[in-house]
């Protein structure tokens, strides 16, 4: 077995070890154990506990990001269409994968910690930048109100991921609703009463052919929205 492979395998298991205890009861031996090797062959792939926190959070969020690029190829020119199936996307990741949900609402109850709260606020910023992208887009098409703040709406939207772990956790019976997301959708009242026969031609105004979320990762935090700057 590789060594991608085999870190990405103890990713994995520390994933459900840690959604199933917490931080501190996760000791480096269980997660060895979980992941069915030696404690000190552990830290040949990651050097400590928190490391490994870490790695699980990023390994996490790149599924997320992998999910949300792959919308964004498809419907970089139909941005209502995009933030919709963005938050499908997202509430069927919720759903299937119960480990990982409860992972994400630890570390956001866990942000005293200086290192997993910059790794929250680089996940956050990096969507939010995303959603406002969208949204100023769907604005200049005529998709989107354009008496909507696209930032305020971005952290709203943003918001729901973790709304939607509660939600889930709690066995809310409106999560269940097949039209659930459309709902939420029109919540947030993003639509337009009339759009544009002709939308933009493809590629215009875009600016993000390596995909949305790499290009704005590679523009760096500009705008920071978690710490306001």
């Amino acid at each position: 077995m590789g060594k991608s492979n085999r870190g990405n395998d103890i990713i994995l298991a520390s994933i459900d070890a840690f959604s199933r205890t917490n931080y501190e009861k996760a000791t480096t031996a269980l997660l060895a154990r979980e992941a069915g090797i030696a404690e000190g062959t552990l830290y040949k792939y990651f050097p400590s506990k928190k490391e490994l926190f870490l790695a699980c959070c990023r390994y996490i969020e790149d599924l997320l990001i992998a999910r949300y690029d792959a919308i964004y190829q498809e419907h970089r020119n139909e941005p209502l269409e995009y933030l919709k199936r963005v938050s499908s996307s997202y509430t069927n990741f919720v759903r299937e994968n119960p480990s990982m949900r409860k992972f994400l609402a630890f570390v956001l109850n866990n942000i005293f910690d200086e290192d997993f709260r910059r790794e929250l606020e680089d996940f956050i910023n990096l969507n939010i930048r995303a959603t406002e992208h969208m949204l100023r887009k769907g604005q200049e098409m005529g998709e989107i109100r354009k008496d909507l703040d696209p930032r305020i709406v971005a952290w709203f939207y943003v918001g729901a991921y973790f709304t939607l772990i509660l939600m889930t956790e709690m066995d809310a019976d409106e999560f269940e609703d097949p039209d659930f997301v459309d709902k939420y959708l029109n919540i947030l009242q993003l639509e337009e009463a009339k759009r544009p026969a002709e939308a933009t031609p493809d590629g215009a105004k875009a600016g993000y052919e390596d995909g949305l979320f790499a290009t704005l990762k590679k523009a760096g935090p500009a705008n920071n929205a978690v710490r306001g700057g």
